[in-house]
């Protein structure tokens, strides 16, 4: 066995987690130290509602990536690190990358008629008052990882998988024994 487990699960396995200063963004802590065996590595999907901004923020001491996955947003960048004034604004869609330094102003713009759904990683641990929505799901869930209801975490000798038993879902391949 390595050092750290394997985990092989659905990123809608995963229960969205919405504070309630920022109710068009919907966060699922997808990866983290809480099911990877203490790696820093922290790894978000995100959804921003159709027609909404979320209000914007810098990490001074995290460097933040988004992933696009579907649909598109405008993203600010840069400017002031508290407010963004001054920022210039990109857009960003399945496939685009962007890369966000620590202390560097971000906020997103959904102004399509589609969710727009990211994955956002941090390659270091997220400290408490690091992240508004990650501090908050940690004091309220008491974790950053929650499985939706239905779901189950299944270990195996050296990982483990989340399984959905009662839609018959299991990522598992059962391997026939070979004839002979």
């Amino acid at each position: 066995m390595g050092n750290q487990p394997y985990l092989v699960l659905r990123s809608d396995d995963i229960e969205p987690f919405t504070h309630p200063e920022e109710p068009a963004y919907h966060s699922q802590h997808i990866l983290g130290r809480e099911n990877t065996g203490g790696h820093d590595l922290l790894l978000n999907r995100g959804t921003v509602d159709p027609h909404r901004s979320l209000g914007g923020t810098n990490h001074p001491d995290n460097d933040e990536i988004y992933y696009g996955i579907s649909g598109w947003s405008w993203v600010d960048l840069g400017g002031d690190p508290n407010t963004g004034a001054g920022s210039l604004t990109y857009r960003i869609g399945a496939g685009g990358t962007v890369f966000v330094p620590k202390g560097v102003f971000h906020r997103l713009h959904n102004d399509s008629d589609e969710p727009f759904v990211l994955l956002a990683i941090w390659p270091e641990p997220a400290p408490h008052g690091a992240n508004g929505i990650h501090d908050l799901r940690l004091d309220t869930w008491g974790t950053g990882f929650r499985l939706r209801p239905g779901c189950q975490l299944e270990t195996v000798a050296d990982g483990g998988r989340v399984v959905e038993p009662a839609a018959g879902w299991d990522p598992l391949r059962e391997v026939a024994p070979a004839e002979g």
